[in-house]
């Protein structure tokens, strides 16, 4: 069940909480102060786009490390271990490390990430220049399986933080039996999250201009916060998932078997 696997996320992020912090912090105060950076110099300047296409290369770079760390030490240390010592206790901090198991995962963020775009072009297309309702459905349904499509091969991710070399192939395989599982867990749970937690307040505040500006500088540091955070959390999640998966645990049932 996805309540099962939500569960036991948040289970064993709480139960790895110092591991997540040392690995975690550094390259989470970095992001931030990027992010801030990038709202600070952008413009319509052209020097300004160019700071700000280079600000959001080291922001996708530092956010995949944060992805990547948190699906290490989920993988490795799960609920589940008998052993319960901490053994980071004594570890320095980690600081940002681009060795060749996060090149190969930045590679491959990187490609699920220009096939999400292609995705939301064809469903802003679909929205603006469908003329008949035929086009709109076939553009619909391309969407559509193109969703299904990158929520599967997601699982490519946690596969290589788990220290496989993993591929797309591998990702298909894994979820050739689970593809509703994984198309919630991958495709439609990251989409509830921006809403929630992004979209929502956004249009809160549009409907209500007096109390966006009152909280103007609040909101924009905890939006700078949850836009960070929400990467972790869909990657804490899917690690799980891919733990599920590989385990052929009950968890990856939609529903309970009659």
């Amino acid at each position: 069940m996805i309540l099962e696997t939500l569960s036991q996320s948040v289970s064993t992020v709480l139960h790895n909480k110092k591991r997540l912090l040392k690995a975690l912090l550094i390259p989470f105060l970095v992001t931030y102060c990027l992010r801030s950076m990038k709202v600070s110099v952008a413009g319509y300047e052209l020097y300004s786009e160019i700071l700000v296409v280079i600000f959001n290369i080291a922001i996708f770079l530092t956010s995949s490390m944060i992805c990547l760390r948190t699906q290490q030490i989920l993988d490795k240390h799960d609920t589940d271990d008998t052993d319960d010592t901490d053994d980071t206790v004594d570890a320095p901090w980690q600081w940002l490390k681009f060795d060749s198991q996060q090149r190969r995962y930045s590679g491959y963020l990187l490609v699920l990430f220009v096939l999400l775009q292609a995705i939301f072009l064809l469903i802003e297309a679909d929205y603006k220049i469908a003329t008949n309702g035929l086009v709109y459905s076939v553009m619909l349904v391309l969407s559509v399986v193109g969703w299904v499509i990158f929520s599967r091969l997601s699982f490519v991710l946690p596969a290589i933080a788990s220290g496989k070399e993993a591929s797309f192939k591998d990702a298909w395989a894994i979820t050739k039996d689970k593809k509703l599982y994984a198309f919630v867990i991958a495709g439609l749970l990251p989409v509830a999250f921006y809403m929630l937690f992004i979209g929502l307040p956004i249009f809160l505040l549009f409907a209500n201009p007096n109390l966006a500006m009152g909280l103007k500088f609040i909101y924009i540091f905890i939006w700078g916060v949850i836009v960070i955070a929400i990467p972790f959390i869909i990657a804490a999640i899917e690690a799980t998932a891919y733990r599920a998966l590989m385990d052929k645990s009950k968890a990856t049932e939609i529903s309970n078997p009659a």
